[in-house]
Order: structure tokens, then sequence, then C-alpha cells
């Protein structure tokens, strides 16, 4: 993602230091001396300009943008940039403010603001009365706490501190469902922990992407292996794609669900045919009589399959997929309806307010990571005479999309578009090679519908998330 920052002071240095390697960073400034010794720790583009200037904000890359921050020490300078970024729909708008009776006009274009003064005080409160202040830093600014949300796919979830026991940091405190707990070696860290980390400086990142950052998962949240059903010959091409997922997830081994014998010829047997196919990929076959959805069902356990890989080599009926659906909901086992479009370099899901663990969001983020794959999220609105959509709800999926990107350190685009939800997602498929879609028991019979019209008509394999 791209964030410009207009101003080369030494603030911006030390931001720049600090953020997420996700952002494509872009700066102005009109010194060109300033710009030229403006030299952080990682490649950013430079501009010499005018920030007010809208040419120089177009270089700058502003109509990609998602963030944009004004450092300049005149607050008009900073508002008239801002609005240029406020009409280009940028939705993270940030400055420095430099005279408080200016605060209305940023109010007005929504800008989270940062008062120096404020910044100041606080530190020179802490040598004041350091026993009292509860700071970021401390130890001469040698040391630092800050407080982190332990996410869904974070390295440290579901371990011990002890496992994760370092000389660069310690665990102080943790909040969980607004109860302090005092951790030791044996505390167990779970989703949704508030952690309070006291850390040397110069650990900043180590520290991040330990308790917020990613660490892939899928589908082991479900089962340690995937199956694929083999009915016929013609969907040995299917086998390609399996072996492809199984070993760029988590997944242990691939399970051939298959009857006796596919081959109408019978010249050679399948598991040697199997084999020519997957080559050092580990598998193994389970013969099956019909391969119906109940003989299937009853070796769920035995089999640990953490995804059901159904190819679709023509026209399916409707009916088929429900059931496969229902199928996927009351086992809570991933199907993915496989139509052979790996490799997977991009993915794309509808966006929604579900970031929980096992959402269709968490799990494209997933896969993302580990593909290092491009993520779609596709915001689609009802059409405006009959929406009753809420501007700020949308703000804060898309915000929380992008940290959710660089939390991931994947490429996210964003797809913006008006009208039926189903056929719009489902026209986008041609851009993908790996759609993911969910569902939730509580959802309308038209959302239903829609997920049933995505895995039937979509150009992409699909994978379907019970939840």
């Amino acid at each position: 993602m791209k964030v410009i920052i207009v101003g080369a002071h030494g603030e911006a240095k030390e931001l720049i230091n600090r953020i997420s390697t996700g952002w494509n960073i872009s700066v102005i400034d009109m010194d060109q001396d300033k710009l030229r010794n403006f030299n952080p720790n990682r490649q950013i583009e430079k501009y010499q300009g005018d920030g007010t200037s809208t040419l120089v904000l177009k270089k700058a890359g502003i109509e990609t943008a998602s963030a944009l921050i004004t450092l300049t020490l005149d607050d008009e300078v900073n508002i008239e940039i801002l609005k240029i970024a406020k009409s280009h729909k940028i939705s993270r708008l940030s400055s420095v403010i430099n005279d408080e009776s200016n605060i209305k006009y940023y109010d007005e274009l929504e800008v989270e603001l940062v008062d120096p003064n404020i910044l100041l005080a606080r530190r020179f409160e802490q040598i004041l009365e350091p026993r009292r202040v509860v700071s970021q830093a401390f130890a001469g600014g040698r040391a630092e706490a800050i407080e982190l949300e332990v996410n869904a796919d974070s390295p440290a979830r579901g371990k011990k501190l002890k496992e994760i026991g370092s000389d660069y940091f310690i665990v102080g405190a943790l909040l969980r469902k607004g109860k302090v707990v005092i951790p030791h070696g044996d505390t167990e860290l779970q989703t949704g922990d508030l952690v309070t980390v006291v850390l040397q400086s110069g650990a900043f990142g180590n520290v991040i992407k330990m308790f917020s950052g990613s660490e892939s998962r899928f589908p082991l949240e479900f089962g340690k292996n995937t199956a694929i059903v083999i009915n016929s010959e013609e969907e040995l091409k299917n086998l390609t794609e399996a072996e492809f997922y199984t070993r760029n997830t988590k997944a242990e081994e691939l399970v051939i669900l298959s009857q006796e014998s596919i081959f109408t010829d019978s010249k050679e047997e399948d598991t040697t045919t199997f084999e020519a196919i997957l080559k050092d990929q580990k598998f193994r076959t389970e013969n099956t009589q019909k391969n119906s959805l109940k003989e299937i069902e009853s070796k769920l356990d035995e089999l640990s399959i953490g995804t059901l890989i159904i190819p679709v080599t023509g026209e399916v009926k409707t009916s088929t997929i429900r059931s496969y659906i229902n199928f996927s909901n009351k086992n809570k086992i991933p199907i993915l309806f496989s139509r052979g479009t790996s490799p997977i370099n991009n993915i794309g899901f509808l966006s929604s307010s579900d970031f929980s663990e096992n959402s269709p969001t968490t799990i494209s983020f997933d896969i993302a990571s580990t593909l290092k794959s491009k993520v779609f999220a596709v915001v689609v609105d009802q059409p405006k005479f009959i929406s009753h959509e809420n501007t700020e709800s949308k703000k804060s999926i898309i915000q929380k999309l992008q940290d959710a990107a660089l939390s991931n350190e994947v490429q996210l685009e964003l797809l913006s578009e008006e009208g039926n939800e189903a056929k719009i997602f489902t026209s986008l498929t041609d851009k993908f090679d790996l759609s993911i879609i969910g569902h939730n028991l509580s959802t309308t019979w038209q959302l239903k519908k829609t997920k049933e019209y995505i895995s039937k008509n979509s150009s992409s394999s699909v994978l379907y998330i019970p939840i």
C-alpha cells in the first residue's frame, strides 16, 4: 500500500524506520537539499516540489495511495494538501497541528491529529515524575512498553510464555476479557489478549511480528489432511491443483478418495497413475464404494480431513452445489470446488465485517501470506436508492483489511462495485485463481443463494469456508 508523507523532517524518518515493509513510501518536500540528505533505513521515493500541487501529488502516487501525512510547519499548507487527498477518497489522513485554533478545519476533513506539544509534555512529565507516569519510553529512551493485541493468526497464540521467552522483551501483564492477568511462564496466550510488553530499543519490529504478526495455520483448525474425490478419468487433471493446494498450505498429506478402478481400459493400476501425476507429493488412496457424501462423512474423523476437494469439470447442478455446501456446514469442513486454476497468484473474496479466526477474510490472508499471492477484496454496495449503508462501518472494514494486509505482508487491492453481490463477484472471478467465500448460519436465504451462485458459476476454483 502507498503512503505519502509531505515534509522531510526527522519525525518522518523515524516513522519510516518503524512502519511495516508493506508500505510503499513517497516523501515530498520543497527543499531539494533536505530531500537529498533525507535517507531513512529503507527504500523510498523522493519528490521535490510543492505539496499543494496536484501534479506533484499525482507524481507521488496520490491516485493509488491509502494514506497521507502532512508534517509542514504551516497549517494552511497542511489543510490544502489534505483537501486534495480527501477528494481522492484517501481514508487515512493524519497531520501535525501547529496552531490549536485550526483544529476545527482539520476536524472537518476527519484528520487524525498529532500535537507535538503534547508529546513533548508527556516526555518531560516522565522525566519529572518517573514513578507516577506510565509511558511508552523509559530507561533514557533505551527501552519502551507497548500494548499489543494477540491476533487470531499471531505466532504467539496458543503458546506459553516460556516457549516464546527472549532476552530482548518480557510480558509484564495482559488484559483478558476485562480482567488483568499477571502472567508467568505457563500462561498460554489467547486470541484477543491485550499484552503489555517491555522491550529493548531496536526490538520493536521483532516484538510486533511475534504478537501481532501472522503465522499460517490453514487448514489445521479443521483437520491436518486434504482429500480429493476422484470418480472418473476426466477428473485426474484436478490432482495437480490438489497437489498445489496441499503442498502450499499447512496440510500434511493428500488423501485420494476413489472407487476401485476409475479407468475403463484398466491397463495400469490407479496408484501408478496417481504417482506419475503427483510425483514426490505424499499421498494415500482410500477406496470407496460410491464416493457418496454419507460414505465420505463416515471417514472424516479417521482421515482428519481439513479440506475436501471436489473436481468441477463441466456444468454442475445447483442442487449438487447445495448438497456439498450443506455437507460443509454440517461437518465444519471447507470444500474446494476445483476448476484447475492453480498456481494461485491472485485470491479474491467478498469483504465483510467478519475478521474472526476462521472467517473467509482471515483465511484469504493466511493462504496469500503463504503463497505470496495478491489479495482482492471485493466491496459490493447496494444501489444507492435502496442502500442503508453505514459509511463509518465501511470505512472501518477497509482499514481493518489494510491492517490485515500489512500484518500478513501481502499486496491488497480493493474492488468496489455497486449492484447484485453474487453476479458482480462472479463476473470478477476471471481475475482470480482462487475465490474464497463463507457462510454464516444466521444469514438470510438471499446470502445463501449468493454462495451457491458463486460456487456454481465462478471462473476460478472456489474455496467455501463453513462458519
